[in-house]
């Protein structure tokens, strides 16, 4: 069964709740984010740690946004399925691509649009679900 991405999605929020950091969906201004600078990320609120993601953002953008943010977190000691431990490997901050062996799940590299700016693509996003 190929990776539904609000499957990916739901599984990230998890396991955020399972580092006890609350995921927040939210329709953030228009004029603060957009289709091509997606806002959003990990912050503190009232000493609580908390992942806002824009609503209105696209399921790629709203997977990206939630696991760069578990990228900044120690999740060494939580169980988390392959996909999305490599999804959020795939986000964090110096990530670089590497060859993929055989049956591993492949990460996209960035491209990059007008302007020169690197767009964000959505890694993992053909690959296939490992349930134990």
């Amino acid at each position: 069964m190929w990776v539904e991405l609000s499957r990916l999605l739901d599984e990230l929020t998890l396991a955020a709740s399972k580092v006890g950091i609350a995921v927040r969906m939210e329709a953030f201004d228009p004029h603060l984010s957009d289709a091509r600078n997606p806002r959003g990320g990990l912050c503190k609120v009232l000493g609580r740690r908390l992942i806002l993601v824009d609503a209105n953002a696209s399921l790629p953008d709203r997977i990206a946004t939630i696991a760069g943010a578990l990228a900044r977190v120690d999740l060494e000691s939580v169980f988390l399925p392959p996909i999305v431990r490599a999804t959020i490997g795939a986000h964090a901050p110096g990530a670089r691509p590497r060859a993929a062996a055989p049956g591993e799940p492949v990460r996209l590299s960035a491209r990059r649009g007008r302007g020169g700016k690197a767009q964000r693509l959505l890694p993992l996003a053909r690959t296939k679900w490992r349930d134990a």
